[in-house]
Formats: structure tokens, sequence, C-alpha cells
């Protein structure tokens, strides 16, 4: 969709689109524009089926937002564009306007207290008030002078009586669950504080509210989960006679697609390969000012080839773990695109991941001209990403210490073709056990590096292997 397209409405009036927000083909296009003179933002309903029934929801939530003193833009024009008949509602546009995501992202942990405690205070009025809005993201609620505005009026549901206890949790754990599983401490917090603006008696079901931000967050990876391999916002998903490729959209360009249709011919030689595997090949290359790490999985025998025509490769486990990890907010390079190439009777994939500037973390704990105080700090770092894994039930498979990188004094995990969760208690315990094993044995040469693991990693409740 090209900016600066001009779409005349059914008053004779016309609105230009100057920046796309949020582009959904054949369903929705939202946009910053300019109608009047005065700067807008725009939402142009086009599914041919669907378009009036959900154009028609938008205007009534925020018709309810209005009546229930609920702060939300001014509604501007509410028709059809000329021609086509397509719906469209022109809103005013805020000033300084930034979604709640966005000042999230950008904000350092006592901002984000105190953003969540604002967004818990709006979420118990509006539950007051009896609006529930169903489709809870974080991109619906937009800050502009300090102030929140609720700009997605279609998954509104109105209640007269105002929202009922079991509904508001279900309805705040939904928020909640789109925060990174480490701000599950602040449930009970701010369960408190809800409770207090909604004027409840003190009582207990803040652990309710756990078990359902818990369902929830599962709830929204499933979700997540299923777009990896089709066509939505965030990837783009192409099948041909040769195989498929998806590439994760925020990095599309001509030229990241122009490398997907051979990414051999980035291969820069054996000596220059960051690995020169039986399995796998790796290497670096750059491509429209991106810097990449492509990882080809290798058919080694028949038999391999044969398995990989009947199950899912490693590649494509690889794919799914990195946006699993990142999607709990555990460090890893980004995935960028999954290629699949029929090579005569078998597929050969390639992974393509973001370069991030690191050194193994083996290298970086045996450098001398680091301080203990700051290998200190990077072990609880490490054991803080390990808690995590061990909070979704994660289990890397092979936890060496070179498959843990530090880059910008932050630890990532890598190689994730191994990866895996595991729902049963015994066998991911065992699992664990075998990981924390591996991990530890990293250290074996040297007692200091492994006493400083062994107390990092018992400050996160991980102090006995055999017990964990």
């Amino acid at each position: 969709m090209q900016a600066e397209k001009v779409y005349k409405l059914d008053s004779g009036a016309e609105v230009k689109c100057l920046e796309v927000v949020r582009s959904l083909p054949g369903k929705r296009l939202v946009f910053l524009g300019k109608y009047e003179g005065n700067k807008v933002f725009v939402k142009l309903y086009l599914d041919p089926k669907k378009a009036e029934k959900h154009w028609r929801r938008e205007l009534n939530g925020l018709d309810v937002f209005k009546r229930s003193g609920v702060s939300t833009a001014d509604l501007l024009y509410a028709g059809k564009v000329d021609p086509g008949g397509q719906p469209v509602i022109v809103l005013a546009q805020l000033v300084g306007l930034q979604s709640v995501k966005q000042v999230w992202e950008g904000s350092d942990d006592r901002s984000r207290e105190r953003l969540l405690q604002r967004m818990t205070r709006l979420l118990a009025h509006h539950h007051q008030a009896g609006l529930c809005q169903t489709d809870l993201h974080l991109d619906n609620f937009m800050l502009s002078e300090e102030e929140i505005f609720s700009l997605d009026g279609a998954g509104v549901k109105f209640y007269p009586n105002g929202v009922e206890k079991n509904t508001s949790l279900e309805n705040l754990a939904l928020f909640l669950a789109q925060l990174t599983p480490e701000w599950e401490s602040q449930i009970s917090d701010v369960y408190n504080l809800y409770a207090n603006e909604r004027g409840w008696l003190p009582d207990a079901d803040h652990m309710l509210l756990h078990e359902k931000v818990r369902d929830a967050r599962e709830g929204r990876w499933k979700e997540f989960r299923s777009k990896l391999f089709r066509n939505c916002t965030a990837f783009t998903y192409l099948k041909h006679r040769a195989g498929y490729q998806v590439v994760a959209n925020k990095f599309q360009s001509g030229e990241l697609l122009e490398l997907l249709q051979n990414p051999d011919a980035s291969f820069p030689g054996k000596e220059q390969a960051l690995k020169n595997g039986n399995t796998c090949t790796v290497w670096p290359t750059a491509v429209g000012g991106l810097d990449l790490v492509i990882k080809r999985y290798n058919v080694k025998n028949i038999w391999h080839g044969i398995k990989l025509r009947l199950l899912s490769g490693r590649a494509e486990c690889s794919w799914v773990n990195g946006h699993r990890l990142l999607f709990y907010g555990i460090p890893t390079p980004a995935p960028v695109a999954l290629v699949e190439q029929m090579r005569g009777l078998f597929p050969t994939t390639y992974l393509l991941t973001e370069q991030v500037q690191a050194v193994s973390a083996r290298e970086w704990f045996r450098d001398q001209n680091v301080s203990m105080e700051d290998k200190s700090g990077m072990a609880e770092q490490i054991a803080k990403i390990l808690h995590a894994m061990w909070q979704q039930r994660i289990v890397h498979g092979d936890l060496k210490a070179t498959n843990i990188l530090i880059a910008g004094g932050k630890p990532l995990v890598i190689d994730l073709d191994a990866m895996r969760r595991i729902a049963s208690d015994s066998k991911f315990r065992s699992a664990w056990a075998t990981d924390i094993e591996r991990f530890l044995k990293n250290w074996d040469d040297n007692g200091e590096l492994l006493g400083m693991f062994r107390k990092a990693l018992k400050s996160r409740g991980i102090d006995d292997v055999s017990a964990v």
C-alpha cells in the first residue's frame, strides 16, 4: 500500500493516506492521513462480505466509549469511499500519539510499573462502567499528552450492570498475558489495586488471576504459533512447486526476497563459513543493510532425506522455537526467514536469523580482562534466562556454553534445533536435569566459575540438579 494515495468519500470530501499503520490485505487498512486540513486516523474496511458488519461494530463501540466517559478520539466522518463503496471511519488524530505497546517497549522497569498501574486503573474503570474489550491488545490503547485513549471499538461488549467478577478477571488476565512471564511477580499487586478500584472486599482471588493469566498466555501462544506458516500481519508465506518460504514482514525487502531465491549464492566459501558440518552449514551474509546468519540443513543420506519428507525438520523446529523464546521474553537472535527448496527427491532448508555482534559465553567468561564482578552479574542474567525457560517447561537439548552468546552485555540463547517444550512433569524434570548438568559441565575446569554459576542458579531456586 503506497502512501500519498487519495480516497474520495461519498460526502464529496477527500482523505489522503500519509502513512500506513496496519494493513490486512483484503480485510482492513489503517493509516494516518489528512482530511479537511486536519491530521486524522483512518480505518478502511475492505472485506466484501464482512466490511459493513465490522464497520458498524466499530461505530457502536466508539459510541459506547463516549457514553461511558471513556477517553477516545473524536469521530469526524463515517461513510463510504467512492467509487468502491468500502466503509470508512475517520477519527481525529491525537497529539503525540504512541501506542501503549510502543511506550512499554521503550521504557525501563520502573516506568513500566507505573504504566501497568495506570492500565490496571483504566481497565477497572472500563469494567465498572460495563465495558469489556474482547480484543484486548496493547496496540488498542494510545497515549496522548499523558492520557490513555481507547481507539478500538470493534470488540467492545456492554454490560448495563457492570462486568461481573469472573469475566472481569478473565479480561484483566488477557491484558496481563501480553506481558512477558517475568511480570507474573506483579500479579498479586495488580489484583489488589484492581480490586480496590472496583470496591471489592479483600480476598485471595489473586491466585485465580495467576491461573487465568497463564491460560490466556498459552492461548495467545497457540494463536501466534498457528500464524508462523501462513500469511498474516506478521508473516508472508509463499508455497511453490520447488518448496516454500516464510518471511517475517518487519524484515522484508526486495533484496531479501531476491536472496531467498538462491541462498547458496551468498555462501562465502569454507574459509569464511561459521560451521562446515555434515548436518549443517552456517555462514554470515548481509543484504539490504541487514546482517544475517544463514543455516543450511544438509541431507546426510537417503534415509535422512526420506525422514525429512515425512516429518518436520530441524529448520522448522528452530523457526518455531526462535519465535517461542521471543514470545516468552527470552532473548535469542530474531528469526528472519525460513526457506525450503526441493533438490531432486529431497528438501534442503535454510533458516535465516539476524546476526548479532557477540562472543560465546565460554570465551567471554574465560576472558581475563573481564572482572569477576561483571562475570558474576552475567551469571545472574544467564540464571534468569534458565529460570524463565524452566517456568515455561522449555528444554534446550544441548546447553553448551557455545550456545549462549554475550552481545552488548546481554546473554542470548542460540542453536534451537533440539529445543522442545515438555508437558509431562516426570519427563520434563529428567530432561531439565540433563540440561543443567550439561550447562554446569562447561565450567568443570574452573572451580571459581563453577561455584559462581551454582550460586546464581541457587538464587533462582535451581540449586540441586538431581531434584530439579
